[in-house]
């Protein structure tokens, strides 16, 4: 595979990463919401401990959504492990970051298992084996999903350390910037930012949209240039107002910003105007 494609394939690597990251993790932080809310809401019921509350067969089963807990693991978790594994392949020194996800993954492979296992358990006429497995699975559970969220923890801080290695590639750059409502759906331009702003250390989230920006508009794509112009200027506004020196770089950039939207909206004007 010759330089251009193999630095093409890098990127598409990063990028699923990226994405398949952000996307495992929420999933994952919504089934322990969902697990816990469930859990909450049976002691609340038998009001009794947690730890002594007995759960039949098909109250076990649905401590979990199977339909959710299997998406995790094939639609985002899969894509993730494998992306991360050729991304970082293994050799002498493995990569901190996909050894974590290597263990995420299987965390959650023993998990789908063991929920399986609850399923498949016939409803009746097994009651002491049933209450062996109650016990095991009760013991588990939680404890895998503490593990899958520290984990994730763990992957999180690793990534974040890696990101600035990521900071001149212009395609992964413009991809966050045009799918962060998907990456983060609770608050997609805070998102960007604090994500921009671990990326770019020195120059913090200006800079990184600034970039986009420029990618844009060097690509000949004058709208989308002045939209991230207009959204930078917004969302660094209240960084531009502290009395810090980031501060006063971060006014320049606002500055370079507004004139960049302005020559992008005439150039995008021009355009429309030759072709009517």
């Amino acid at each position: 595979m010759n330089r251009p494609r193999r630095r093409e394939r890098r990127l598409g690597l990063v990028w699923s990463v990226l994405r398949y990251h952000y996307e495992s993790r929420r999933a994952v932080h919504e089934v322990f919401r969902e697990y816990e809310s469930r859990v909450a809401r049976l002691v609340k019921e038998r009001g009794v401990p947690r730890g002594e509350i007995r759960l039949n067969a098909a109250e076990t089963q649905d401590l979990f959504d199977t339909w959710r807990l299997k998406a995790l693991f094939e639609r985002q978790l899969t894509p993730l492990h494998h992306a991360a594994g050729e991304l970082f392949p293994s050799g002498e020194k493995v990569e901190l970051y996909a050894s974590i996800v290597s263990r995420i993954f299987h965390e959650v492979a023993i998990l789908v298992e063991e929920h399986m296992s609850v399923r498949a358990f016939p409803r009746a006429g097994a009651a002491r084996q049933f209450a062996r497995l109650f016990r095991e699975v009760s013991e588990y559970y939680p404890q895998r999903l503490r593990r899958m969220k520290d984990l994730f923890a763990r992957a999180q801080k690793r990534l974040d350390t890696m990101l600035p290695g990521f900071s001149e590639d212009t395609i992964v750059l413009r991809s966050c910037y045009l799918f962060a409502e998907d990456l983060w759906p609770e608050g997609a331009r805070a998102g960007l930012v604090r994500f921009f702003d671990k990326m770019f250390p020195d120059g913090g989230a200006a800079e990184g949209l600034l970039r986009v920006a420029r990618s844009f508009f060097k690509a000949g794509f004058f709208d989308e240039s002045a939209e991230c112009s207009r959204m930078g200027v917004a969302a660094l506004s209240k960084q531009a107002q502290a009395r810090t020196s980031h501060a006063q770089r971060v006014r320049e950039t606002i500055r370079e910003l507004d004139r960049l939207a302005a020559k992008a909206d005439a150039e995008a004007k021009a355009l429309q105007e030759g072709s009517a």
